[in-house]
């Protein structure tokens, strides 16, 4: 047990080191060689390497190649795969799954034809996702020597790995996309006036305010689950932002064929109203989208700082969900899946709200993960209210897919999960329990039945004394 025990605090300390590496690494080839020290201190990794997809022609990268027998392609090199039954990353890059395959297995498989590199002992592969669930590559770990073989668990475990890179694959990917952008507004708009000088550094506070909030948030999070939503929360300030970007450019060429028409002596009467009226919609178009992502950023922000810090304070939890709801937006985006929240206006808790915050996060990824297909319909109700012995009773619920009593046992369970290389990591649950018993000294049940959906009714004090934000092991 006490073995167990420390190999879970070895696995959540690689991940948080993961998690912080994501936001000071800006080179994915550095990133990945970081991972793969840590990663060598929890299992046998002297085999190991990253792919990343070349969507245009098919061809891949080999972005990081480390190999006792082989020598792996140039970072820079693209190269075609083998079929499917010939190569395993393929497989695992075409049928977005996971997969894990010994030399025997893969020789018959393969019929004697082998696609790349030699056969090892044993092979493990994970797919490498972006948020609308295309696949960016794969991640592979695998064993020349046969006294070297991977466990149930630690196929468990490479697949939650595989799960964060992605994450900070597409966070690195979007904010490089997200700063190259400000960077060409900003040189766009060195010769306008006044006024969009403003607006230039209202976008510059907002961006500022972006990458405080996502050094916040990665630094605190425990296992790194903020870490998605920091990619969110990039993505849905780039669109804002880049219609700002597409006002200040039209702006520019407008007042440079202005200028030119001035030069020239062929300046009208209505030429010239024409340039204001351009001038004053792109000004309008950048101050609404200005403060669209001003708002954004502040909601985000403040789920950011409360998730990273360790007080008690005192919240209204109506006003705190919706914080939370919307922090979650870039989850729900194009999911028919309708939110209802019902608590009274008034109920204010002294407790810790990063824990609430973490808990409301948990149940509805839980949700839009397990309980949903991506275009299914469904109904996700949070209730809260305050009991007469000073108790707040909690509850969550969805109409989805639900589960049986078998799986609803294993629920709390560390590494357990019904989605195994789709995206569940195995510890949302078991997060969410400890959260609810330790930080907020509550009680936890769950009631489920397949095609009835999931629901959580949760029990703890109003008020708190003390007692630190622990996410146990």
């Amino acid at each position: 047990m006490e073995s167990r025990l420390a190999r879970l605090e070895a696995v959540q300390s690689m991940l948080l080191e993961i998690g912080q590496l994501s936001a000071s690494c800006t080179d994915i080839t550095a990133f990945i060689g970081a991972v793969h020290r840590a990663l060598g201190r929890i299992m046998y990794a002297d085999n190991f390497y990253v792919t990343l997809a070349e969507r245009e022609d098919g061809t891949v990268r080999f972005v990081y190649f480390v190999d006792t027998v082989d020598q792996g392609p140039s970072p820079d090199q693209r190269v075609t795969l083998a079929s499917p039954e010939q190569s395993p990353t393929a497989w695992v890059m075409l049928n977005k799954k996971a997969m894990t395959i010994t030399a025997d297995e893969m020789r018959a498989r393969s019929d004697g034809r082998w696609g790349e590199g030699s056969v090892s002992e044993h092979w493990m592969g994970c797919p490498l996702f972006d948020q609308q669930h295309e696949v960016l590559g794969a991640i592979v770990i695998q064993s020349h020597l046969p006294q070297y073989t991977y466990s149930q668990e630690d196929e468990a475990l490479f697949a939650l790995i595989a799960n964060h890179v992605s994450n900070a694959l597409q966070g690195m990917q979007s904010m490089d996309r997200l700063e190259r952008a400000v960077q060409e507004r900003t040189r766009a708009l060195a010769h306008a006036n006044d006024s969009l000088e403003q607006q230039n550094a209202a976008l510059a506070q907002a961006l500022q305010q972006l990458k405080q909030a996502q050094s916040e948030l990665v630094r605190q999070e425990k296992l790194a689950s903020l870490g998605q939503m920091v990619a969110g929360v990039a993505h849905e300030i780039n669109t804002p932002l880049g219609i700002c970007v597409t006002a200040t450019s039209h702006l520019v060429q407008e007042l440079k064929l202005t200028r030119e028409e001035l030069a020239a002596g062929e300046m009208t009467e209505d030429s010239l109203q024409a340039f204001f009226d351009v001038v004053d919609q792109s000004l309008r178009i950048m101050t609404t989208n200005t403060q669209r992502a001003a708002s954004l950023v502040r909601s985000f922000k403040q789920v950011a700082v409360d998730q990273s810090s360790d007080d008690i304070r005192s919240f209204n939890l109506a006003g705190y969900l919706n914080e939370v709801l919307l922090s979650l937006q870039p989850k729900l985006k194009g999911r028919p899946v309708k939110v209802e929240v019902a608590c009274a206006p008034d109920l204010v808790l002294d407790s810790f709200p990063g824990a609430v915050s973490q808990i409301v996060t948990n149940m509805v990824v839980n949700s839009l993960v397990h309980g949903f297909e991506r275009d299914q319909p469904g109904r996700i109700r949070i209730a809260a209210r305050l009991e007469d012995d000073g108790m707040v009773a909690f509850e969550y619920g969805d109409d989805g897919a639900g589960m049986d009593g078998d799986t609803l046992a294993k629920l709390f369970d560390p590494f357990f999960t019904t989605r195994r290389g789709n995206g569940g990591s195995g510890l949302g649950g078991h997060i969410l329990y400890n959260l609810v018993t330790g930080a907020l000294k509550g009680t936890l049940r769950v009631e489920s039945s397949p095609g009835q959906g999931l629901q959580y009714f949760l029990r703890f004090p109003q008020k708190l004394k003390k007692a630190p934000l622990l996410v146990a092991a």
